[in-house]
């Protein structure tokens, strides 16, 4: 009985670390790494620090879970902080902030009452509208190399169904390749080291200007692509499993973390239902992309500190861009499950106005044309 144990566990261990788990490790790279620049080379933040702390984070996530549910720079306060050239106390003091809070309402077992109650259809209009701000993110990109933008989708269609050779890894390797022959980087540019840990405090003055100028606001995305569509979008993947991620535990996990990264020199970091369609989409189907993501990551910011910069500032765009655009593709696919004509024009709606405006506007829209809706439906 022992041995019939065993045996059906090793396959499960091969799975875990498979080439497909290794490039789907790869895949939510497209909206990670231009944060990422951009704090380093805006913000100035030490990207060793920043690269240690993913890793971590993606390592223990990634072994309690064992889901592909990578960690995300918070975009709210991201967007702010790279837009004013904030300083590297304002984010971490403000990442800070949102931990305090987050643990808090982690704490209080409050947010799966919410989250059951929100409408599915509201959940969809999200989706959507992450579907339509990723692929404009994405286009923005692509268009940087029309022809490495067109290859890149050229290569994720033709092993689309090809289950041996992940097209997140053959992307990758051709970017950096492209930047070798173009001469963007030499192999002298490679410099081995040892990092130099930034340690921060957090000040009281840092944390209340960055929560009233970012921190509020990036709070209500968090509840709306955060708790209500990640958790939906775990359910919608991975069925068998809806059980094992709920909006508390996502709560509980994003407190932690920006509780404790700040001290490291650490981003503001949040889940995401962006990252966790991107892995899905290049393959990731365990935890395991996420532990070999952190892995990377951590190798990364101990040894190649001084190197990452310029190797993500020339990385070409195009081909994050075609990696962001079908991930944009497979969270819109995902919107029109069940998919109804007369209920679908308040999902356009709801997607539209998260599109244009922002997403806690559109899914409060898409909330009260529900409302609406129904009462219509109860009344005649």
């Amino acid at each position: 009985m022992n041995a019939n144990k065993e045996v059906d566990h090793i396959p499960q261990k091969i799975k875990k670390f498979s080439l497909k788990e290794f490039g789907g490790a790869f895949g939510d790279w497209g909206t990670l790494i231009p944060f990422v620049i951009g704090y380093i080379s805006i913000v100035g933040l030490n990207p060793a620090g920043i690269f240690f702390c993913l890793g971590i984070t993606n390592i223990v996530l990634g072994i309690r879970y064992n889901l592909p549910l990578p960690v995300q720079p918070q975009k709210t306060i991201s967007t702010v902080a790279l837009a004013e050239s904030w300083t590297p106390n304002m984010v971490i003091s403000t990442g800070f902030g949102t931990g305090i809070i987050w643990t808090t309402i982690g704490f209080s077992k409050k947010l799966n009452n919410i989250v059951k109650k929100v409408p599915i259809l509201a959940v969809r209009g999200i989706q959507l509208g992450l579907a339509f701000i990723l692929g404009w993110t994405a286009l923005i990109l692509f268009v940087d190399n029309l022809i490495f933008g067109l290859i890149s989708i050229g290569v994720i269609v033709l092993l689309f169904k090809n289950d041996i050779i992940p097209s997140a890894i053959i992307l990758v390797f051709f970017g950096i390749i492209s930047m070798f022959f173009f001469g963007a980087i030499t192999i002298s540019d490679f410099v081995f080291n040892l990092p130099i840990f930034e340690f921060q405090i957090p000040t009281m003055y840092n944390l209340l200007i960055g929560m009233i100028v970012a921190g509020i606001a990036q709070l209500l995305l968090t509840l709306t692509n955060v708790m209500i569509a990640t958790v939906s979008l775990v359910r919608d993947l991975f069925p068998e499993k809806q059980d094992v991620i709920d909006a508390n535990s996502l709560a509980f996990n994003m407190g932690v973390m920006n509780l404790m990264n700040p001290f490291l020199g650490g981003i503001p970091l949040c889940h995401g239902s962006g990252g966790l369609a991107a892995q899905y989409a290049f393959g990731a189907r365990t935890g395991g992309s996420m532990i070999l993501e952190g892995v990377m990551e951590i190798s990364m910011g101990l040894f190649l500190s001084e190197t990452l910069l310029l190797l993500f500032s020339e990385f070409p765009k195009a081909i994050l861009g075609a990696m962001l655009l079908y991930t944009a593709f497979l969270l819109g696919k995902v919107a029109f499950k069940n998919f109804n004509k007369r209920t679908f024009p308040i999902i356009l709606t709801s997607a539209l106005l998260c599109f244009f405006l922002n997403i806690t506007i559109g899914f409060l829209v898409g909330l009260g044309l529900i409302f609406i809706l129904n009462k219509y439906d109860h009344d005649n």
